[in-house]
């Protein structure tokens, strides 16, 4: 799949520069791990499981990034089609829309085109995963007791991004003939949260339907 994105979705237009693992880490193997099961064809199912012997932070955490990457690259690609004029409200449909709360300086549930959105949640994201007593890449330093739930606020967060760009913006992704892929790279993210848990499934009705490109 890393090989396809590449080829359809022009890395110029990616939304923030791409967290890096580095070399010679742990999490850098379990990236490369990851990566080659993803190549190799193998069912999506089985990829995204906890191999044999590893820690599931670290799983996780390879995953949580990974996903970080992925669909900034596809917003990126579709951003110039998402406006104020286009989206001026962060939704998917006329059902679900999507206010933006951060206890900083959005200290209530915000109101906001989706492009101001996406922006602020992908600032969001980078500063949780560049944060060393989250996201810790010294070996011997643990993850934090609340690490999973971050993880599940950053993932449901994301799928945000899917509902938006499935519903908004599908006609855009049809044009470049990227649609496979991106069915791909969100059947890859459902299977890894359905495999952990790590989204309650009341947030996934947005995309029922697209439940059927992953059975």
């Amino acid at each position: 799949m890393a090989l396809c994105l590449g080829q359809v979705f022009s890395k110029d237009k990616t939304f923030r520069p791409r967290k890096r693992f580095e070399p010679g880490t742990q999490r850098f193997e379990l990236y490369k791990k990851a990566q080659a099961s993803l190549k190799s064809g193998l069912d999506l199912r089985k990829v995204v499981q906890l191999p044999e012997g590893e820690n599931i932070s670290d799983w996780v955490a390879v995953h949580v990034v990974d996903f970080f990457n992925r669909i900034n690259l596809i917003y990126g690609t579709v951003s110039e089609y998402c406006s104020e004029r286009t989206c001026p409200i962060m939704s998917g449909g006329l059902r679900y829309e999507y206010r933006w709360q951060d206890g900083g300086d959005y200290k209530k549930p915000t109101k906001l085109p989706a492009l101001k959105y996406m922006n602020l949640l992908m600032d969001w994201i980078e500063s949780l995963i560049n944060n060393e007593n989250i996201f810790p890449t010294r070996v011997g330093v643990p993850f934090p007791k609340n690490f999973q739930q971050v993880c599940k606020k950053i993932l449901s967060r994301l799928f945000r991004v899917f509902v938006h760009v499935y519903i908004h913006h599908f006609d855009s992704i049809c044009s470049m003939g990227a649609e496979a892929h991106i069915n791909t790279c969100y059947k890859h993210y459902y299977y890894f949260i359905s495999e952990f848990n790590l989204i309650d499934h009341s947030e996934l009705e947005p995309l029922e339907m697209t439940e059927k490109i992953c059975n």
